[in-house]
């Protein structure tokens, strides 16, 4: 909604902005690749005696092991022996070269031999076992079913007559996935030949987790200080199934929140399907007691993801959500109303990419197809002409960032973000400039916008502490810009619809991994400040994970 004229004690925070805080650390989950996997070696052959005999050769016929014509192209490396004189030694080297060759093009374990045999015509027969799929065999002694995991097998390695290295890589990939287990996978020759048999073992891992947190991250309205736990049971009842909750309380228990994420895998190709709850309900405190500001909003969404690659180097997951909000916000004192309800459609892309040596880049690409209905009796009171009851709406947002590995213990990252709307929206489906994750040098609820960019930069210093503790100090710099309102016809004219922030800062975080963080950070804004905004923030979150 637009207004041209407001109460002068209208709140900047309600149901939308704090549900949108809350769930800001759900959304910062970041997955590096794995890396290299299954390198590929060199094929180690002992030399043969040394010879003096030689061959002159017009023709190398390379085949597979049953007898038929490869059908790639080998020219380059076989020219080079032919209509010369070649030694046994020569022969020998040319077979790694062609093993080398496959094992670079996916096959795995493949070998070229040298069959016995008896030169006719100056022509060499070099046999190729590219490495037939055997048997696959599975040894589960953890609680996931084993039909998962035979349909992950299947429909990895199914469709393919010999073992590919990227078909292997995703099945391991896809294992490493799923939480509260342990894969590990081992090859060896098969009982018939030329075949190669994948033995699957799995154990269990970690299944539960816990967390306590406490941090400054909130209003001052509401409680600026909380205090958050949560607990994690991965593989609940072995449908490689997780099942998150979280709870959120301020300091003057003016905020309270719950959320409950459960999804579990629903095929062989590693799609989950998922769903989620939250609540949220708040008082607001200080300037606005005797307004008697409260609400609360509900939340109920299903989701279906699928890991659309896994590559050692490159993930990306598919995400599409279904999302059902209802909010409501109230002003006893000046009995003022709002309740919206809100249906929304997302389809996300997310994932990482090892674009470069010691680099990582992740990526998130989202839209938003939504409608909203409020019903309201803020009309007696402000508002215009521009009130509508129903509307639909879109909304496109991105990140990139970067993270790359300098000398001397140095890390640089970058990041991009932002979002792109086509209507004015409500408060629940801003972006935020402001707070821990947007621009540290102002508060969470300084600014909401129905568009907007967010650059920020950081270098860190990474100094090892302890026996398994990790000091790392960074410098950074945040700048944001958006416009409040997407149309903005209605405004005052004296009312300025853009805004710029803009802040330096320093942190300090010691961490563990699995065991603690402690983290502080200091910033201060630069350029023009915002009114009623404080000449620097501090941040600090201690997090202890069981």
């Amino acid at each position: 909604m637009v207004s041209t004229r407001q109460p002068a004690s209208q709140p900047k925070i309600n149901s939308g902005i704090l549900n949108k805080q809350i769930e800001q650390p759900h959304q910062q989950h970041k997955i590096q690749p794995s890396g290299e996997i299954f390198t590929p070696q060199k094929q180690k052959t002992t030399q043969p005696t040394s010879s003096t005999l030689t061959f002159h050769l017009s023709q190398i016929k390379v085949i597979e092991f049953e007898g038929e014509a490869v059908q790639e192209d080998l020219s380059s490396l076989i020219n080079p022996y032919l209509n010369k004189a070649v030694s046994l030694s020569d022969l020998h080297q040319l077979t790694q070269q062609i093993t080398q060759f496959y094992r670079n093009n996916n096959y795995l374990v493949a070998r070229a031999i040298l069959p016995p045999q008896d030169i006719v015509n100056q022509t060499l027969y070099i046999a190729v076992i590219k490495g037939e799929i055997g048997e696959v065999t599975l040894q589960n002694n953890s609680k996931l079913h084993s039909r998962f995991v035979q349909r992950l097998a299947t429909t990895t390695l199914g469709e393919e007559d010999y073992l590919q290295k990227t078909d292997l890589e995703k099945l391991a990939l896809l294992l490493n996935d799923l939480q509260g287990i342990k894969p590990q996978l081992s090859l060896k020759a098969g009982k018939q030949r030329g075949t190669t048999d994948l033995h699957i073992s799995l154990a269990d891992s970690q299944r539960f987790s816990a967390y306590t947190l406490m941090d400054n991250l909130g209003n001052k309205e509401t409680g600026k200080y909380r205090l958050s736990a949560g607990v994690r049971l991965n593989n609940l009842i072995g449908f490689g199934d997780d099942l998150k909750l979280d709870v959120t309380s301020s300091d003057k228990g003016k905020l309270k929140s719950i959320r409950a994420d459960y999804a579990g895998l629903i095929d062989g190709y590693g799609t989950k399907l998922g769903a989620v709850v939250s609540y949220l309900d708040y008082q607001l405190g200080g300037e606005f007691k005797d307004l008697g500001a409260k609400g609360n909003s509900n939340s109920v969404g299903v989701y279906v993801q699928h890991p659309s690659i896994r590559l050692p180097h490159l993930r990306l997951n598919t995400k599409l959500t279904f999302n059902h909000q209802t909010l409501q916000d109230k002003q006893t004192a000046v009995a003022v109303e709002q309740k919206r309800k809100l249906n929304t459609l997302n389809l996300a892309f997310n994932g990482s990419w090892r674009s470069i040596s010691k680099g990582t880049t992740y990526f998130s690409f989202a839209t938003t197809f939504g409608n909203e209905h409020q019903r309201t009796n803020e009309a007696a009171h402000y508002q215009d002409g521009t009130f509508k009851a129903k509307k639909s709406f879109t909304t496109f947002n991105y990140n990139l960032s970067h993270e790359q590995l300098l000398p001397k213990s140095f890390a640089l990252n970058l990041s991009l973000s932002g979002q792109i709307s086509d209507k004015n929206l409500d408060s629940s489906q801003k972006m935020l400039l402001g707070g821990q994750y947007a621009v540290r040098g102002y508060r969470s609820g300084a600014a909401s916008v129905d568009e907007g960019q967010l650059l920020q930069a950081e270098l860190k210093h990474f100094l090892p502490l302890f026996q398994e503790s990790i000091l790392t100090t960074s410098l950074f710099y945040d700048y944001g810009r958006g416009k409040y309102y997407k149309n903005s016809q209605a405004l005052a004219v004296e009312v300025n619809n853009n805004v710029v922030l803009q802040s330096v800062g320093v942190s300090l975080s010691l961490a563990a991994a699995n065991n603690y963080s402690l983290t502080a950070a200091i910033a201060k804004p630069v350029g023009k400040r915002l009114d009623k905004e404080s000449k620097h923030q501090f941040w600090f979150t201690l997090l202890k994970t069981f």
